[in-house]
């Protein structure tokens, strides 16, 4: 969800909130309500200062305890927070903004998406996002509960009431949409698609663009490619992890032939990761979903490019058309093929041992 739909969504006081929202600011405000010593202890038990998080043995160290006495230490300093007078007034605010984002997103989104729609004005840093951890696993833990990786979920964030049952529906139903489309899809294909589905015309109320884009995301059986289109994650043309399936990609979104070395450009580009164009010639050459149409120039064989030379494509233009062709003729059929010159099209069309002409000029085979 972009920052102004946003706005338009949240009421005037959430988007406030959100816009004043500082996750260390609050957590300075909230330790007011602890000592000194418990408060240095969950800042670095979760990683809230500049050195990261620490473990339970590294910081009863420094304090000459053991591992079991911080862990009292920091469960006793958080139900202190919880339990003060003036606690739910401080953070009464920010639980609902959070409340609303994710109710905004059908009760559930992945840390990431939620880190963005927290933090569009504040810094990225490592301390900002482990104070919304913080603030969302400790100290929301009655209304928010974390989703944690597994093989069918991307880690997250969910409210307590929501069903997974009926999100893993509504993503079942995605996937059936995907693999009916054999291929990837934009979020506004998709979406159009996935209103056929039976729980979408049970649920339309519940299902915007922005609960299935949250959904999209949340399943660790769907992905997005860096071309913004969503299929299964175990395509390569989704999650591309060798450089065949980026290859591939690139010439599918391009849609027309590439010199080898553009491909390599283009997989850098995209990939921000150094491709060498000899390693992506030889992945054109070994494999037979490429043709070479032209000098160093590959085309998906799926687009009906042939391979050979010249006069070969041209033989087998002529036998499709099964019947005498123009020069023209001959020309465009193999340029739809090959990308040659039209004057070695003309050259190769003089050769009388394979190709013959008709008395009113026209070509067929020899």
């Amino acid at each position: 969800m972009s920052v102004n739909i946003l706005d338009r969504v949240l009421s005037s006081r959430e988007n406030k909130t959100r816009q004043e929202f500082n996750p260390l600011e609050l957590l300075n405000i909230l330790f007011k309500l602890i000592s000194g010593k418990e408060a240095e202890v969950l800042r670095r038990r979760f990683g809230l200062n500049t050195k990261g998080r620490e473990t339970l043995e590294v910081i009863g160290e420094a304090y000459g305890v053991t591992r079991e006495r911080i862990r009292q230490i920091e469960s006793q300093a958080i139900e202190k927070i919880k339990t003060a007078p003036n606690f739910h007034e401080i953070i009464q605010p920010v639980e609902q903004l959070m409340i609303s984002l994710l109710e905004n997103h059908g009760g559930v989104l992945t840390k990431e998406l939620m880190f963005e729609l927290l933090t569009f004005e504040l810094d990225k840093s490592l301390q900002t996002k482990q104070a919304i951890y913080f603030i969302l696993a400790k100290l929301l833990d009655d209304k928010i509960e974390e989703i944690t990786l597994s093989q069918k979920y991307i880690s997250g964030w969910k409210l307590r009431l929501t069903s997974m049952a009926f999100v893993d529906e509504v993503i079942n139903g995605l996937e059936q949409v995907i693999n009916q489309a054999k291929a990837p899809q934009t979020l506004e294909k998709l979406y159009q698609n996935f209103q056929e589905q039976e729980i979408y015309q049970a649920h339309q109320n519940q299902l915007s663009e922005d609960v299935i884009l949250s959904y999209l995301h949340i399943s660790a059986r769907l992905a997005k490619n860096p071309f913004d289109e969503y299929g299964l994650a175990s395509w390569g043309q989704v999650v591309p992890k060798r450089m065949n399936d980026r290859v591939g990609l690139i010439l599918k979104k391009v849609g027309k032939p590439m010199h080898f070395e553009d491909i390599a450009k283009h997989i850098s580009k995209i990939f921000k990761k150094k491709a060498y164009p000899p390693t992506v010639h030889n992945e054109l050459i070994l494999n037979d979903e490429y043709v070479l149409v032209g000098r160093g120039i590959y085309a998906l064989a799926e687009w009906g490019f042939k391979e050979g030379v010249v006069s070969s494509v041209i033989a087998e233009v002529l036998k499709k058309a099964n019947r005498p062709l123009t020069r023209n003729e001959v020309v465009e059929g193999v340029l739809k093929q090959r990308i040659v010159k039209k004057n070695t099209i003309h050259l190769a069309l003089t050769d009388k041992e394979k190709f013959l002409k008709t008395r009113d000029g026209k070509y067929i085979n020899a």
